[in-house]
This record gives structure tokens, C-alpha cells and sequence, in this order.
């Protein structure tokens, strides 16, 4: 990992401690469903969802990710990197996500590509390498299907004073309804050493149908700008092979190859998933 990339990464995780500290919302916008970055799994750079994650069927679809982030530094320099890739759900709660990411503190040396399969009904989740033609698989223990809607901001009284939410409504984003959150971060003027007060937003937008996030921006002077989106959405039962380790893979478990949490992804997860 480049020096520039190690700077990269330091500065996403401070904030995200920063944020966790001051009860304001996570780094990064969230992910679609829990094939990205797990619905329950680990944090940033960490493995898919090998822990409990909601289970959500009756909803199947399929659609394209584009992720990206920038960050521009004093002297006018910039560091950018993005994920693209592909996930989907059939009607029984498997979740299937292609992620691809160039360059970046995951992608410094090149496109990185992992494939995450989550299958509650076989009661494991997979992670693909396409270099090694290795899938990387863990047991799982599904919970109960359904449980509580995500909030999408309704002018609730906040946690925190620094902390406001805004309800944005409903409206159409990329071909499906959605719910609509922003949440305002202020970070006081010397809370962190810094002479101003420092101010942070995200913005969600939340298909209550799908149950999944489908375009979100965070912007904070520390890390940047990223945003996330879910396109080409399509409803209706993905092709079941999706779902499935191909032939040509060879099946191991967690313990066999050292990997206690399964090899990294790279999209945030979402946070009612």
C-alpha cells in the first residue's frame, strides 16, 4: 500500500471514530443490501456479512453500483478512488454482490474484484476470489425474517444538538420510490482543536419496497465527498446461478486458509439492514 493510500486510509478511519464518538452518522454513504459489506458485518475493509443480518424476502431485484469518493488536500491535489460492481436478492433472501475497486487503498495495485454470496437458506455466505478461483465460506445463522423498517428521518428530536435530521419525503430515485433523510453533523468549534466549527452532511434515499438504500452523498471537509448510487434496477427473481459457487471453484472453510472473517470488501453497509 503507497504512503498516499496509508494517509487515505488513516483519515476515513479517524473520522469514523470521531463520528462514532460524537454520536453523528458513520463514513462513507451506505451500500444497497447486505451483499455489500455484510448488513452486519465488520467495518470498512473488512469482510462480507458473516454475522446475523436481517433476512428479507419477497423482494427480489437486481441492479448496478457505482461508489466513489474525493478527497482534495491543501495543496489543491486530490485522491479519488471507486467500486463499481453488481448485486441482486431473489425472492428467498439470497444476496449475490460483484464489487470491483480501482485505485484506492484497496486498489493501489490495480482493479480489485471480490464476489460475495450470502444464501440464509443453505445457511452459509461465500467469498469469491477471482484470481485464486477460491471461495471462502462461513456458517450462518439467519434471524427471523422480517423485524423493523429502517427510520428515514422524520423531524424527530435528535440525539444530539450537533446531530440534525430532516425528512426530504417521498419521491421517484432511479425508477423506484424512495424515502428521502438528511442529517446535519456539527462538530463545535474546539471540540477537535479546530478554530471553526466543522459541518457534515448525508443524504439518503431509502426504497421502503426494496428495502434497500438506493442513492446516498456525504460530504465532510475531513474525508470529502462520496457518493453512492443503485442503478438499472431491475424487480423480479435474478438468475439462480448467481447464488451459487461455480463448478470451478474450490469451497473452503473460514478456518482453512486463515481468514477468520473471510477476505475484504469494499462497500459500506447499510445501517437497518
Amino acid at each position: 500500500m503507497t504512503r498516499t493510500s496509508l494517509i487515505l486510509l488513516g483519515a476515513l478511519l479517524l473520522s469514523g471514530a470521531v463520528y462514532a464518538q460524537s454520536g453523528g452518522p458513520p463514513p462513507g454513504p451506505p451500500p444497497p443490501h447486505p451483499g455489500f459489506r455484510g448488513g452486519g458485518g465488520p467495518g470498512f475493509g473488512m469482510g462480507p456479512g458473516m454475522g446475523p443480518q436481517k433476512l428479507v424476502t419477497g423482494a427480489p431485484y437486481s441492479a448496478d453500483v457505482n461508489e466513489s469518493s474525493v478527497m482534495t488536500l491543501s495543496d489543491g491535489n486530490t485522491l479519488q478512488h471507486s467500486t463499481t460492481g453488481h448485486v441482486a436478492r431473489d425472492a428467498q433472501g439470497r444476496t449475490y454482490s460483484l464489487q470491483t475497486t480501482t485505485p484506492g487503498p484497496l486498489g493501489s495495485n490495480g482493479p480489485v474484484t471480490r464476489i460475495f454470496i450470502s444464501d440464509p437458506v443453505g445457511g452459509y455466505v461465500y467469498s469469491l476470489d477471482p484470481t485464486t478461483n477460491i471461495a471462502t465460506r462461513r456458517a450462518i445463522k439467519p434471524p427471523p425474517n422480517g423485524g423493523n423498517p429502517p427510520k428515514t428521518g422524520t423531524h424527530t428530536r435528535p440525539a444530539s444538538n450537533n446531530v440534525i435530521q430532516t425528512d426530504l419525503g417521498t419521491q421517484s430515485v432511479n425508477g423506484v420510490n424512495a424515502q428521502g433523510k438528511r442529517v446535519t453533523h456539527t462538530t463545535p468549534a474546539g471540540a477537535e482543536g479546530n478554530a471553526q466549527a466543522i459541518v457534515g452532511t448525508t443524504e439518503t434515499w431509502y426504497s421502503p419496497d426494496l428495502q434497500v438504500v438506493v442513492s446516498s452523498t456525504r460530504t465532510d471537509p475531513r474525508v470529502g465527498k462520496s457518493t453512492y448510487t443503485l442503478n438499472n434496477i431491475q424487480r423480479g427473481d435474478p438468475d439462480a446461478s448467481l447464488f451459487q459457487v461455480p463448478s470451478n471453484y474450490t469451497v473452503q472453510d473460514a478456518s482453512q486458509n486463515g481468514h477468520g472473517g473471510g477476505p475484504g470488501g469494499h462497500f459500506r453497509r447499510p445501517p437497518h439492514q
